[in-house]
């Protein structure tokens, strides 16, 4: 099964090609430039590089947050697209159960941390199965750095931090947790369409229509964007109407 998985829930813009779960090419772009200038040009290039045209593809995946608002309509919208063009089926999978792959095997818990603005982060906590499942242990959420780092001083560590809030925030996580925190460097820990590709080819694997070779479906999912907080214009819209807070 061929497919593509995109993700733009960060400022990185993240391609795969992949083939029954192997990584075939990848497009990673971290730049000033929007996604929707970098998403087109990035997969025609990684198309014609690794030989294949979209009508080669089985289904289409991609990343629907939490993350940019702006991002994930992008990367949903992209996605939704080609998908309806193609008459091929589209599967959805979380940025944070993305970024877990970051960690993929280790022994310790993974953290994936995302900057979510407002001195929050979109935070989870995943380990890693003898079987090599990937087991979540906490529900995505945002929340405070002050606040998670504060629950991780009560648990057994250590912990290894992946995510765009890395960098931002490591003198702080390295100052609390000490010698309990592990930290990815970027070019290990950012988002990346590789991790999207693995985490897109479990959930297609553990599809029970899929295990023999199906494909789903169109109403098999119903890919939607994947927000824990409400957008600033929802923020504002409901100040304005009298309904309050940012949810």
């Amino acid at each position: 099964m061929k497919y593509l998985a995109i993700d733009t829930t960060t400022k990185v813009s993240g391609l795969a090609l992949a083939e029954d779960g192997r990584l075939v090419g990848e497009g990673f772009l971290h730049t000033a430039k929007t996604h929707s200038e970098r998403l087109v040009p990035l997969l025609d290039q990684l198309l014609r590089a690794a030989g294949w045209g979209l009508r080669d593809l089985n289904f289409i995946g991609v990343v629907r947050g939490p993350g940019s608002f702006t991002g994930i309509r992008i990367g949903i919208a992209s996605a939704q697209g080609l998908a309806g063009v193609l008459k091929l089926p589209l599967l959805g999978v979380l940025s944070l159960d993305a970024l877990a792959w970051a960690g993929w095997g280790r022994k310790e818990e993974i953290v994936p941390i995302l900057d979510a603005r407002k001195n929050e982060w979109y935070a989870a906590r995943y380990r890693w199965l003898a079987d090599g499942r990937l087991k979540a242990l906490s529900p995505p959420r945002a929340v405070s750095p002050a606040v998670l780092v504060g629950e991780l001083k009560g648990m057994d560590g250590p912990f290894v931090f992946v995510g765009d809030a890395v960098e931002k925030y490591c003198d702080f996580v390295c100052r609390e947790l000490g010698e309990q925190a592990i930290l990815l460097p970027d070019y290990l820990g950012l988002p990346r369409g590789a991790f999207a590709a693995q985490a897109l080819w479990q959930k297609w694997r553990e599809n029970p229509r899929t295990r023999g070779g199906g494909i789903p479906g169109e109403d098999e999912e119903r890919v939607e964007p994947y927000y824990i907080r409400l957008s600033e214009a929802e923020v504002n819209w409901a100040r304005r109407h009298g309904g309050g807070g940012d949810g």
